[in-house]
């Protein structure tokens, strides 16, 4: 008997990604049911996918871990303690038994009906040879079900030994998914993987991370102060911030649709570090309080200020699955007061407020379109956010990268860009260096052909910006697939 998983399990198993998969679910080459896939069908679909007991854990890491997200974090995957891994044995040992059962079952059928079939042969002699030939089909079938099940085996036990690693969380009524990994709190998880839950501390002190379960099992971490009244503990609530998934969940969460559901926020943070680039940029790294972090969406822009001193408008380049550590691209041509300081005087752990976010130039991640990133100069800080935000979410089979920058070594974070290219089958990078070339025309020529299914999104200066949507409209790319932002 084949197993049906979630799209999300199906694409990691596969070693596609999600947006891949969703297009072939939408072109007929794979069916869903109610939005799972037969693990039978997929096995048939990728019969690379190998299971070897020698390398289970190196293959569960790729399997588990987001590439982006682990590349800047540097985190590792941690084992599930003890009574979270006996809890998630002792479910896949009751499924054994009643799959067990259910095969005995079926057998026992199969024995009475070849009996009852022979005994109708004799009795009825002149439908016999249709009898016999109903016969020799349903030995056919049973064999060809037995080779079945080895096809199956590989990806079934890899599955399998997921489950034991990583428990996965379904997010309703957005059908969001991700996986909690060792005893990680579900949401840490879930802003890890780049979605936009509600929450406030993530401490356990405000009640905002507060969800309801609607099937699943958890096990708290970590005590908090918020106090859930009766009716909410009947209901099945609890603090997403003090509590990790012990089985596969389904939980009923409030998240973020646009940028309007996030709050402004005032926070005070503290400088890192202030790392010099490629030519005249830096990058300023900023950390924000555990229990105020920036609540933000990929492409926003925030004001930071340094108190007593200037303030200004900065897009964030970093990925909000991230959000108590910001990166921001300091252009240190700028003469203005702000800039000179941050060049300057700016030490580690010197405190910097932060108001916002603000801006529409976000991600619009319920549409899974082929996406087209163009960054014109220093416009690249947000797009960098945004195209960090894709891959940890998954949510699309193909992404470009376009780069225009007047000379080569204005490309500032160019082998940054390589190791997503590197690290990312479906991800393309193209730096253009335009020097004295007009580099909207030298884009358009860049470009590949039957782009009218794609997203753009452009981030520069005014003008740039409104040369390309025009000459992309005169391409055939309608105003809707063209999102924009002035760096």
């Amino acid at each position: 008997m084949s197993r049906l998983v979630t799209v999300s399990r199906a694409a990691k198993l596969a070693g596609i990604s999600r947006g891949n998969l969703q297009r072939q679910i939408r072109e007929g080459a794979i069916t869903s049911f109610e939005g799972m896939v037969d693990l039978e069908q997929l096995a048939q679909k990728y019969p690379s996918v190998n299971f070897e007991a020698d390398s289970l854990l190196e293959k569960l890491e790729q399997i588990i871990e987001n590439a982006s997200l682990r590349a800047r974090s540097g985190k590792t995957t941690t084992p599930p303690d003890m009574e979270t891994l006996a809890a998630r044995v002792n479910i896949l040992n009751d499924e054994l038994v009643e799959t067990k059962l259910e095969i005995s079952i079926f057998y026992n059928i199969f024995d009475k009906l070849k009996s009852k079939l022979k005994t109708l042969a004799s009795s009825e002699p002149e439908a016999a040879k249709a009898i016999r030939d109903l016969q020799s089909w349903l030995l056919t079938e049973i064999d060809t079900i037995s080779e079945k099940k080895f096809e199956q085996y590989p990806i079934l036990a890899t599955d399998t030994f997921l489950r034991i690693m990583a428990a996965q969380v379904r997010l309703e009524p957005t059908g969001h998914e991700f996986f909690v990994e060792g005893s990680d709190s579900i949401l840490e998880s879930g802003l890890s993987s780049g979605l936009a839950l509600n929450y406030g501390c993530s401490n356990g002190n405000c009640g905002k991370c507060k969800a309801k379960i609607i099937s699943g099992e958890v096990k708290k971490i970590r005590n908090h102060d918020y106090v859930l009244n009766e009716k909410e503990k009947i209901q099945g609530y609890i603090l997403t911030c003090s509590n990790t998934a012990v089985t596969d969940l389904i939980l009923e969460a409030d998240e973020a649709g646009s940028e309007k559901d996030i709050p402004e926020q005032s926070i005070t943070a503290w400088v890192r570090k202030l790392v010099p680039l490629k030519s005249h940029m830096l990058t300023l790294h900023v950390k924000t309080p555990r229990t105020q972090r920036l609540r933000f969406l990929a492409g926003q822009y925030v004001n930071v200020e340094i108190p007593g001193v200037a303030s200004k408008k900065l897009h964030v380049a970093s990925c909000p699955c991230d959000d108590m550590n910001l990166q921001f691209h300091i252009d240190s041509r700028c003469d203005d007061v702000f800039t000179n300081y941050i060049t300057t005087k700016l030490k580690p752990n010197d405190a910097i407020e932060i108001e916002g976010p603000a801006g529409h130039f976000v991600l619009h991640e319920d549409q899974p379109n082929p996406i087209v990133f163009i960054a014109f100069n220093n416009g690249f800080a947000p797009i960098k956010s945004l195209v960090e935000h894709a891959m940890t979410l998954d949510v699309t089979e193909d992404m470009q990268l376009h780069w225009l920058v007047p000379k080569e070594e204005d490309l500032y974070m160019h082998n940054h860009c390589r190791s997503w290219a590197d690290a990312f089958d479906r991800f393309a990078y193209q730096p253009v260096s335009y020097g004295n070339n007009d580099p909207v025309q030298l884009l358009i020529e860049s470009l590949k052909d039957n782009m009218s299914e794609h997203h753009f999104y452009i981030a520069g200066t005014d003008s740039q910006i409104s040369k390309t949507k025009n000459a992309l409209q005169a391409q055939g790319i309608p105003d809707e697939s063209i999102f924009t932002e002035t760096a």
